[in-house]
């Protein structure tokens, strides 16, 4: 994703980029008019209908293809964060089994203030916070520190492990989501699909010219809003439409209601 794109709000981001496609767009059909005659245009609506059916499904194959990926990358990292916080509740709760596990819990609740305050405005900007990584690193050497002396004690110890161990995971995925965003070849693939879909629609002949406009005018905007929505989507945790902290505020409230 652009990155001025995503300090943008949505609304102007929105605007700023289905305005812009539908802007060109119409200079784009401007100059296909300018360089072929009415005449000829009405006479080749039968068949260039034919071919703009062929553009027109490629097309949608390739969009509806990316869009429903980068949705579903969202959703993914959406979960991953509540799956995390899951994970990290369990080995909160279990540590009241140990006498002496006072400052595993001070190190989960400070991992948990980390997260919501530096590390998602940090992931916001594309960066990593390598406190947090330090906290949940110590808080499992923490949980395999502590003393085990019977077996109800270590099956305890196992979960906490097995929990940990699920977070770690979690957030090496999250992490790595907001990294991975769509491959230029492929953006360029998009956008150049979109013009030559549009373009292509300015060959056939009509009457009235605010007749042409007008369905062409819709055509790009509904390319354009799904072309924004993909963009808006492509980075989970970046933009001004991303996966929120609620998951780790949620679990905030539910440490605080163990611990009292």
């Amino acid at each position: 994703m652009i990155a001025w794109f995503e300090q943008l709000p949505t609304v102007l981001a929105g605007l700023v980029i289905v305005g812009g496609f539908m802007a060109s767009t119409l200079a784009l059909g401007y100059c296909v008019a300018t360089f072929t005659s009415q005449e000829v245009r009405n006479a080749h609506n039968d068949r260039a209908g034919f071919i703009l059916a062929v553009i027109g499904v490629i097309y949608a194959v390739l969009l509806a293809f990316v869009a429903i990926g980068v949705w579903e990358r969202f959703q993914r990292a959406e979960e991953r964060s509540y799956e995390e916080a899951g994970a990290l509740a369990i080995v909160y709760r279990d540590a009241e089994s140990f006498p002496n596990a006072a400052r595993l819990r001070r190190t989960l609740e400070a991992y948990v203030h980390e997260v919501i305050n530096d590390e998602w405005p940090q992931m916001r900007r594309g960066e990593r916070s390598a406190i947090s990584q330090a906290l949940l690193e110590s808080a499992d050497r923490q949980i395999r520190e502590l003393p085990a002396n019977t077996p109800r004690l270590q099956q305890i110890q196992s979960q906490m492990l097995a929990a940990a161990d699920t977070a770690l995971m979690d957030r090496q995925t999250r992490l790595t989501v907001d990294f991975i965003g769509i491959n230029g070849l492929l953006w360029a693939v998009l956008i150049a699909g979109a013009y030559i879909t549009v373009a292509f629609t300015y060959l056939f002949g009509f009457d009235r010219t605010i007749m042409q406009q007008l369905m062409i005018g819709g055509l790009s905007l509904m390319i354009g809003l799904v072309v924004f929505l993909t963009m808006a989507l492509d980075y989970p945790y970046r933009g001004s439409i991303s996966v929120e902290p609620e998951a780790f505020r949620s679990l905030l409230e539910n440490l605080r209601a163990i611990g009292s």
